[in-house]
């Protein structure tokens, strides 16, 4: 039997999917489609108990075997797959930032040929956008855009009323205020809470943050780098104490009295919310305050790419246009709370659904997208340890340049190394920063 290998970092969800022509013929014979996928545990049980059996009812040939994994872990399986020349019929559904990874290394297959066959015609206008600025940046289709991801700020309705809060803050100024209010009313403990325990979670968010200070964050010390890093440092005297642990999947405290602000978090919480015994009319969500400069707001999400060495493209294509189809599409919205990328999947939306719909659509009204480079490992690391020293460890305000400029020091001198003079000095350029499609 053939071998398909699937690389999935999101789930998906709907019955109702409608055969798409196939470009190339293999249809024929029994295929094990096995892929891999990064997820949490309740979008891995959507997954499997929703999304791949109304996928393998409708290709009674195709078996699908399941495998979780980080996103660098899928990184690496694939780059064993390509160099073992064991390839098979991958296909590979990766965060739009890690994806990066796997196109300067050279791993993936160009679908500048086949995108058409499995791209929705009604790709909303900020995934169009980052799907155009690859072909002009790489030359050719190596990726396209699976589901879009923002963050939003969330709060405790009534906690805010409580503290005699009327409305949730639009300025950073009212924040700070809102920030000192509560904490005062709150037995003067802190409630706003913030992805600050490092890793992947806290440049993710800085990144929206130095980004609507007018900075580049890949710089780490333009003037809104520093001015954005000076603002945190003082709001950070109001932060919750749990904010060191802060990450992705921090929301709870919403529910239980924990704090009363999320700033950020990304819209799958919503339906966590609920489940966790709060009202729809006390789950507050929208963009959040806007910025100095700008109320950008970073797109995240996953991407579907296809790995060089492909055996069985028209399986591929298959699955790819299944997942990407309206009704699946659909199923992002309605069971994860997460933004579809095809714009037909938002039609005939209940209320309940638009709760989170209505501030998505207004945040992607501005999007800004992160450089999908190789070495954005490398910065986040630099960038975790910026905030470990600024604001956990509380440097003085006074060090807050220096430390700034010692991270695009240290990021110019790995670049330099590790990639050769020609990118360390486009760095310093500012070649690399906050993409604006």
């Amino acid at each position: 039997a053939a071998v398909l290998i699937v690389v999935v970092a999101i789930a998906a969800g709907a019955i109702g999917y409608e055969l798409h022509p196939a470009s190339k013929t293999s249809s024929s014979g029994n295929v094990s489609l096995t892929y891999f996928d990064d997820l949490a545990p309740s979008e891995s049980s959507y997954m499997t108990s929703n999304v791949l059996p109304a996928f393998e009812a409708q290709y009674p040939n195709i078996t699908v075997v399941y495998s979780n994994l980080a996103a660098s872990n899928i990184v690496t399986e694939v780059q064993a797959l390509v160099n073992g020349h064991d390839v098979g019929t991958t296909v590979i559904a990766e965060d739009n930032l890690v994806i990066g990874e796997l196109i300067y290394g050279g791993y993936l297959m160009n679908m500048s040929s086949i995108a058409s066959t499995f791209e929705p015609t009604t790709m909303i206008p900020s995934m169009a956008g980052i799907a155009n600025y690859e072909i002009k940046a790489f030359g050719g289709t190596y990726f396209v855009p699976l589901r879009a991801n923002v963050p939003l700020f969330w709060y405790n309705a009534s906690a805010l009323s409580a503290a005699g809060i009327s409305a949730p803050p639009t300025t950073l100024a009212q924040l700070t205020s809102d920030a000192q209010i509560l904490k005062a009313h709150n037995g003067n403990v802190g409630q706003l809470m913030f992805q600050g325990r490092g890793g992947a979670s806290t440049p993710t968010e800085l990144f929206q943050w130095l980004t609507q200070f007018g900075g580049n964050p890949i710089l780490f010390n333009n003037a809104g780098d520093i001015q954005a890093f000076q603002y945190l440092w003082n709001l950070s005297a109001d932060f919750n104490p749990g904010y060191t642990q802060g990450y992705w999947g921090t929301y709870t405290g919403l529910a239980n009295g924990g704090y009363a602000m999320v700033d950020y978090q990304w819209p799958y919480i919503y339906s966590n919310l609920l489940s966790l015994g709060m009202t729809n009319s006390e789950i507050g969500v929208y963009p959040g305050p806007s910025g100095p400069v700008n109320s950008d707001h970073l797109i995240g999400g996953d991407v579907l790419a296809m790995p060089k060495g492909e055996t069985n493209v028209w399986a591929a294509e298959q699955f790819s246009h299944y997942l990407l189809s309206t009704p699946v599409q659909q199923g992002f919205i309605q069971n994860l709370s997460w933004p579809a990328v095809n714009a037909a999947a938002y039609n005939g939306l209940n209320a309940t659904t638009l709760k989170v719909y209505g501030p998505l659509e207004q945040a992607i009204q501005n999007p800004v997208f992160r450089p999908p480079v190789a070495w954005i490992t490398e910065w986040q690391t630099i960038m975790d340890n910026v905030w470990t020293t600024i604001i956990v460890n509380h440097a003085s305000y006074g060090s807050i340049q220096g430390t700034l400029n010692s991270a695009n020091q240290q990021l110019d001198s790995y670049l330099s190394t590790n990639y050769g003079s020609a990118v360390a000095t486009a760095y310093e350029q500012g070649a690399y920063g906050p993409l604006i499609v």
